[in-house]
């Protein structure tokens, strides 16, 4: 293997030139694997037996894994090897667009229980997750990448005839809810669990539960956007706010795909917020929890009608933010703009554009968002040149 793709395989070079992506495969190591799929110019395959290994592996305990659950599709990496992994994948999407980028930070999260939003598959009224690189689903009895409350839903539950349910609790609060898909027959969790059926939602009933992070209460509906841990959460505010402590004067922000009100709610005290969110179930949960500390408005951020600011802050959905929503924001001339992203391709792309718009990578941070998993997620603050 001589280096790592964008979503954590392995990369090796066929005999006959193709790049061949290997999952469970390591840089520098030397495996057997299965081709299972072949493209063009490019072919995927499986690790089936690891020759030399890389000092960064370590042995997988959990034996839904060895079973095949595509849930923690790194495990096999030593922790901290993890976070090295995941900086050098996104540099080198950096570098693929030609932006200098200083060394990252490496953040870590404390105090995490596991994630406390869960999307599984039902089969014969089980929840499970979908195994690597198949429709099959492993049902597990156990689950310690999960919060105890998700935990006990995901393994004790019982769901009926349903396709699938999403899972969601308030770590903090206690608060529990399942959305079940596409309805709620025959389903059987503890008494104190909220449950509502996707047909519900699509009738318009509103359900929600509560979660505490940053000294504060919110209000997190069925169908918002919210970070997949409290930790998590909290780290992301905590980079975001040292970025503006360190390069921000105390202008008017802006906090665009605001979801519940997350940073509008933190690194926004104090400062005259505006709050952007298409969803309307999210720019409902925003009005609530910010009451009147921020003006929010139920528009797609490439339509806003920019009035001017100091910050920026942004936590676009994995395609990023495209040209389309970076012209409306920066045409309110902030000085800074903190980007927030789940995608390094994304990320990169716009890092390219922000450059290209006149501003300068001042620094950034992996966060380790998601334990255990390829995704990756990175707070980068990008200044504007004097």
């Amino acid at each position: 293997m001589t280096a790592t793709a964008r979503d954590g395989v392995g990369v090796a070079r066929g005999c006959d030139g193709r790049v061949v992506f290997v999952e469970g495969a390591l840089p520098g190591e030397l495996v057997t694997a299965d081709i299972h799929t072949v493209d063009r110019r490019w072919a995927r395959a499986r690790v089936i037996n690891v020759i030399e290994a890389s000092p960064e592996r370590v042995p997988v305990a959990c034996e839904h894994h060895l079973e095949g659950c595509g849930g923690c599709d790194m495990l096999h990496v030593d922790a901290r090897a993890q976070m090295q992994l995941k900086a050098s994948i996104v540099v080198d999407q950096l570098t693929r667009q030609s932006v200098d980028a200083p060394a990252p930070a490496l953040r870590m999260l404390d105090a995490d229980r596991g994630r406390t939003t869960v999307q599984a598959a039902v089969v014969n009224g089980r929840a499970g997750f979908k195994a690597r690189g198949s429709h099959d689903v492993v049902i597990p009895e156990d689950c310690g990448a999960v919060d105890d409350g998700v935990e006990e839903l995901l393994v004790e539950g019982r769901y009926g005839p349903a396709t699938g349910v999403l899972i969601r609790v308030g770590a903090r609060t206690g608060e529990r809810m399942v959305v079940v898909d596409p309805t709620i027959d025959e389903v059987a969790v503890p008494d104190d669990v909220m449950v509502v059926g996707r047909d519900e939602l699509d009738q318009h009933r509103r359900a929600w539960i509560h979660e505490e992070l940053s000294g504060r209460r919110w209000r997190i509906s069925a169908r918002s956007f919210f970070q997949n841990r409290p930790a998590g959460a909290e780290a992301l505010v905590d980079e975001v706010a040292e970025m503006l402590e360190a390069l921000a004067d105390d202008g008017p922000l802006v906090d665009a795909y605001a979801g519940v009100g997350l940073f509008a709610g933190t690194v926004g005290n104090g400062r005259k917020v505006t709050a952007i969110e298409r969803s309307a179930d999210a720019a409902a949960d925003a009005r609530v929890n910010l009451g009147d500390g921020a003006k929010v408005l139920r528009i797609p951020v490439e339509k806003w009608r920019a009035s001017p600011a100091s910050v920026v802050v942004a936590d676009p959905a994995r395609s990023g933010l495209g040209e389309a929503a970076v012209k409306p924001l920066l045409s309110c001339r902030p000085r800074l703009v903190v980007l927030v992203s789940c995608d390094p391709s994304s990320f990169a792309a716009d890092a390219r554009r922000l450059i290209d718009s006149g501003y300068r990578l001042n620094r950034w941070t992996v966060v380790d968002l998601f334990p255990l998993t390829s995704h990756i997620e990175t707070v980068a603050a990008f200044v504007a040149d004097d």
